[in-house]
């Protein structure tokens, strides 16, 4: 325990000349020290726990104990230790220096004993000396305020103190805690270093923490300090976070079958209604322009612009259909993937290989829509960006995952950098492929083109609508 009194330094001179306590006693006074003076080893070692100075002043030559056995049983006891003492004697050879030091001494006062010097250092050791206990006490605060558990145990695993939040997290009043042993509150045995592992409050409930183990040296000699952290609170966060995404994704992934059944039942609608109503339109105008009264210029001229734009509207009807759904789609995902690489190719001039690994893939429709949906968004990217001469679509089925590859040979770009702008090109194909399950990687870098892979379990999807 050290003393915190806001009084003068207090400065314990133990020498067994008379005349030698009253000099230093004046030197001390006169410089606002509080002082006491013993004449005796054993009677200073008693003196020194009871008072708790701030310095030490200490003779070499005394009877019975020495000055060097007293300043040693200072050091080993764990309430002295920290004592600044300063040796003062009449040796002046360098041996009695080395043995000053070697008992644990911080400086050495020669005699005849120069006032101004004496003082000197007195003050310079008193200074550091509370400087240190300044530091020290800060850091106790911060170790005892800090928002994570701190348990300091002796080598034999028995507590010996703990900071506010281990009494909070583990439920033990303090003193309940001191000298019981630290399995107690985190049953497995764990060595120096960071764990993760589960520890016990006093109830008996069990809780996830992590646990950083170091030793420490000390006053009391070496303990093992553990910092925990009670980490049940995040991780039912994290948990409950992660089950909203996938409930979000869950959702996605309905709304997606949702939308793509709304876009087929449209796509039927227009091409079967709106087609065939300008179908027969085509067919009445041709069966109209037989009936009408030949060497009419302007009447012929006036037919065939509405004959073409009929047709217009034919191809335009056709276009909305399989842009909303493709009819390849109803043949199989293998069939929609080949036409959607035929397509890309006939319009963007790169040549396309695709490779299936079998020329039919049982899969339900959601995950044969999806997939579909992915790759169409990858070749749109590669068409728009890439620049690329050619462009490889690969597909099959791999034990129980559906694998797909997209790779082309075009400018590539940054991934990393891509990934901060959160474009929903990519975004979007992924939460696509999370949504059932799957994985969807990106390698790309820059001029060395782009190479998409996704892998999808084969089960079915539940809740899913078609």
């Amino acid at each position: 325990m050290l003393n915190q009194s806001d009084e003068a330094p207090l400065v314990l001179v133990v020498d067994d000349s008379e005349v030698n306590l009253l000099l230093m006693h004046t030197y001390l006074r006169t410089s606002h020290y509080r002082v006491k003076l013993v004449s005796d080893g054993v009677t200073a070692l008693r003196v020194a726990k009871e008072c708790m100075p701030d310095l030490i002043l200490l003779d070499v030559h005394m009877p019975g104990m020495d000055g060097y056995a007293v300043c040693r049983k200072l050091k080993e006891d764990g309430e002295t230790k920290e004592i600044p003492v300063i040796f003062i004697t009449s040796d002046g050879d360098t041996t009695a220096e080395k043995l000053a030091f070697a008992a644990g001494g911080v400086d050495f006062i020669p005699r005849p004993v120069h006032r101004d010097v004496a003082l000197a250092r007195v003050k310079a050791q008193i200074d550091g000396y509370s400087q240190r206990r300044s530091l020290e006490g800060m850091f106790r605060d911060v170790i005892e305020f800090a928002p994570d558990a701190f348990v300091l145990a002796d080598e034999q695993g028995r507590i010996v103190q703990i900071n506010a939040c281990a009494e909070r997290i583990f439920g033990y009043e303090r003193q309940e805690l001191y000298d019981i042993f630290l399995e107690r509150l985190i049953p497995e045995n764990l060595q120096v270093g960071h764990s993760s592992t589960e520890c016990r409050r006093k109830d008996g409930s069990i809780f996830p923490a992590e646990v950083s183990f170091a030793p420490l040296q000390t006053n009391r000699g070496k303990l093992n300090m553990a910092v925990i952290r009670d980490v049940s609170i995040r991780q039912r966060a994290e948990r409950d976070l992660s089950e909203s995404r996938q409930q979000l994704r869950e959702l996605a992934a309905k709304s997606e079958t949702r939308r793509e059944a709304e876009r087929k039942h449209i796509a039927r609608e227009v091409h079967d209604e709106l087609g065939q109503i300008l179908t027969a339109l085509r067919i009445d105008l041709s069966v109209l322009k037989i009936q009408l009264t030949p060497g009419n210029t302007a009447l012929e001229l006036k037919f065939q612009e509405m004959k073409d734009l009929v047709d217009q509207g034919i191809h335009a009807v056709r276009n909305v259909a399989v842009s909303l759904r493709p009819a390849a789609l109803d043949m199989g995902l293998v069939p929609a993937i080949e036409w959607l690489c035929d397509h890309h190719a006939k319009h963007s001039g790169a040549k396309f290989e695709f490779r299936p690994g079998a020329e039919n893939i049982a899969i339900d429709e959601v995950r044969s829509v999806i997939i579909f949906r992915i790759v169409q968004e990858s070749l749109t990217n590669i068409a728009r960006y890439a620049n690329a001469a050619r462009v490889t679509v690969s597909v099959d089925r791999r034990d129980e995952e559906l694998f797909l590859r997209v790779k082309d040979d075009g400018l590539g770009f940054d991934v990393q950098k891509v990934a901060q702008t959160k474009t929903f090109g990519l975004l979007g194909m992924r939460e696509r492929a999370i949504a059932l399950g799957g994985t969807l990687e990106v390698d790309s870098r820059l001029g060395s083109g782009t190479q998409i892979i996704v892998r999808i379990p084969m089960n079915t999807v539940e809740g899913s609508e078609s």
